[in-house]
């Protein structure tokens, strides 16, 4: 039956109606799942059907960052990208695959198919709702496969489709880095003084002392002539003690930071920065998606 001018209108105003709502709800700010309620979720789906799903950590981060550094990382930015497009945030984790860190005291490891299992399990209760566009916004390198599995298991296994829209992702072209600010270096430490100045104790800041194994030194030699030789490289860190690579943290570095300047260095402007262009890369991709039909 066709739909008359009257109805459609009607229709469109109800859709504007609900936006503005929540977004008058939310002040204009970002929209969490655990700040919601019920009622809250239910008239969001009337307008939306996508999800943001922030990935960090609770590991280790040198003498002068907070051990949820990567989880505030990934939260916080995907708040930001939240207030820009309206999606809502739904951390679901706050402990990511950090066994390599357990050198220093207070990290906390869940195993990849744990995290994988728990992630895949609360999807599939946003999927019964009626969410079916899922963004995990990772921070955590030792999350990657978790995410790439349990991505493939959503796509495979539900009427959702998921996509990684975080760092290391797809849709994110980062500037070249330092080289080896791995953690908690001048890059991450920015992030921390732009985001949560006050969990950032950077008068215990200090340069670590590094200690690459013989042969992460012979690989870096032999690089200079076959770059390809650093994917090698790479390999050998955030490896377990027991792999006998000397890739751990506490076996790495003096203090749990991988970085070979000194974090004292870092500025929140740098933060800020690094921050924006995840976070314009994030809105640019969500709302040419939003652009396709449901």
């Amino acid at each position: 039956m066709a739909f008359s001018d009257s109805k459609f209108s009607a229709a469109v105003a109800m859709i504007v109606l609900v936006a503005g709502s929540l977004y008058a709800q939310s002040g204009g700010k970002s929209l969490v799942l655990q700040e919601m309620t019920w009622t809250d979720v239910r008239d969001y789906l009337k307008s939306s059907d996508m999800v943001i799903i922030p990935l960090g950590s609770t590991e280790q981060h040198g003498p002068h960052l907070p051990l949820g550094t990567d989880f505030y990382l990934a939260f916080d930015t995907a708040k930001l990208i939240s207030a820009r497009t309206g999606v809502a945030v739904a951390p679901i984790v706050m402990a990511g695959y950090s066994l390599y860190h357990s050198g220093f005291p207070g990290t906390l490891s869940l195993r990849p198919e744990t995290m994988e299992e728990v992630l895949y399990e609360t999807v599939e209760m946003l999927v019964k709702y009626g969410f079916r566009r899922v963004m995990f916004f990772n921070y955590h390198g030792g999350n990657n496969a978790a995410q790439d599995s349990v991505i493939y298991r959503i796509n495979q296994g539900t009427e959702a489709t998921a996509i990684a829209i975080g760092y290391g992702g797809p849709i994110q072209k980062s500037e070249e880095q330092e080289f080896f600010d791995w953690h908690a270096g001048v890059e991450e430490t920015s992030m921390i003084l732009y985001f949560e100045p006050r969990l950032a104790r950077m008068e215990r800041a200090e340069k670590p002392v590094i200690h690459f194994t013989p042969q992460m030194e012979e690989l870096l030699e032999l690089a200079k002539k076959n770059p390809e030789l650093m994917n090698v490289w790479t390999s050998l860190f955030a490896t377990p003690t027991e792999t006998k690579k000397g890739g751990a943290s506490h076996e790495l570095s003096s203090n749990g930071v991988w970085c070979l300047s000194d974090p004292k260095a870092a500025k929140p402007e740098t933060g800020e920065k690094i921050i924006h262009g995840m976070v314009d890369q994030a809105v640019k991709f969500i709302e040419a998606w939003k652009q396709a039909k449901k």
